[in-house]
């Protein structure tokens, strides 16, 4: 299993490393002479004992022999059908991860002292708190597969290495800002008005609105019903009656097909970004502040905690909520008339 070989008169132990399924050597730094051959007879009856040991103890657990490489494609296969940016953020992490660990070699390079030492790594270059967290984020759900399907052996990170997010103040678009917002729209195309009024009335997520049709807007009904990625389920809201002349004017416009153009989440944040600095407002404002102000603003005009989380796609907090209490559409549709733009016209 362990051998003592020669080298340029030093004396080397060589063995080999089954997780790794390599052969490995190693200098003693002692000279070759019969003494230290008896030295080291000793020190490679005992790395045989922890080789053996650590051979039975990956049998017994069924620890597998792949890459990391093959691994993280078996993770991305497990999870194929979370959200894109969740897929997204999986890709971050491992094209960080592969700048310090060979993903062609086994898992088993993945110990607890190589992921703390990687870990330490990160938290040392230049980017934000909760950027490093993200990365820690998605390692943790890495590591915790590779445990499951048994690449590697359990271990536990050190909680004094472990970086721990940024929580940040909470924005909101203040009433000056968003009257500048809303008058600079006469000059804008119906992609970035449509968005902007849709974005304050309903408080939804970016990637609800951007999921709206011409075929699920009810003005008839006052009701509309977009597709929640993050819930995974269709959803129906009342609508607004602010929103009524702005969707009159865009399904009359289109016909069909989506009523917010852009492509893609990403395309829309930047869009936004764009006209924020044409408005000349330095505050980092972005598409999801809207849904910020609108939970804001509902509660400081008494609009009931459970109705506006219905009205937001928020996960309710209680069981009774939850399971329980089925808010009719009137009743949705009352609360929201008591919403409105936090400045006079």
């Amino acid at each position: 299993m362990a051998s003592i070989y020669p080298k340029n008169g030093i004396l080397y132990l060589s063995w080999y490393d089954s997780a790794m399924g390599k052969s490995k050597n190693r200098s003693t730094k002692l000279k070759d002479s019969p003494a230290n051959r008896k030295l080291l007879e000793k020190k490679k009856k005992v790395l045989e004992e922890e080789i053996e040991k650590s051979q039975n103890l990956r049998k017994q657990t069924g620890v597998k022999r792949n890459s990391i490489a093959f691994a993280f494609q078996h993770f991305l296969n497990n999870n194929s059908s979370k959200h894109p940016k969740t897929i997204k953020d999986y890709w971050r992490f491992y094209n960080k991860f592969k700048e310090t660990f060979d993903i062609e070699l086994p898992c088993a390079t993945i110990t607890k002292l190589s992921t703390e030492n990687w870990i330490n790594d990160i938290k040392r270059i230049p980017r934000a708190k909760n950027t490093i967290f993200g990365y820690y984020k998605q390692l943790n759900h890495f590591l915790n597969f590779l445990f499951e399907y048994n690449y590697i052996l359990f271990f536990k990170i050190n909680r004094d290495v472990k970086p721990k997010p940024e929580i940040k103040e909470k924005i909101v678009f203040d009433a000056k800002d968003l009257r500048k917002i809303f008058d600079g729209l006469k000059s804008k195309n119906a992609y970035l008005k449509t968005f902007v009024y849709l974005a304050f009335y309903t408080g939804l997520r970016s990637t609800e609105l951007l999921s709206l049709t011409v075929d699920r807007i009810n003005l008839d009904k006052m009701e509309m019903t977009y597709a929640s990625p993050k819930r995974k389920t269709f959803r129906t809201v009342p609508i607004h009656k602010e929103l009524e002349p702005i969707l009159k004017a865009r399904i009359a416009e289109l016909k069909e097909g989506q009523l917010i153009g852009y492509n893609n989440v990403e395309n829309l944040a930047q869009a936004f970004r764009k006209y924020r600095k044409e408005l000349g407002m330095t505050t980092p404002y972005t598409p999801r502040t809207f849904r910020k102000t609108f939970i804001t603003l509902a509660r400081s005009y008494g609009m009931d905690a459970t109705i506006v989380a219905e009205l937001v796609g928020l996960e309710h907090t209680t069981t009774a909520d939850r399971y329980y209490n089925q808010i009719s559409m009137p009743v949705l549709a009352k609360e929201l008339r008591k919403y409105k733009k936090p400045y006079q016209e």
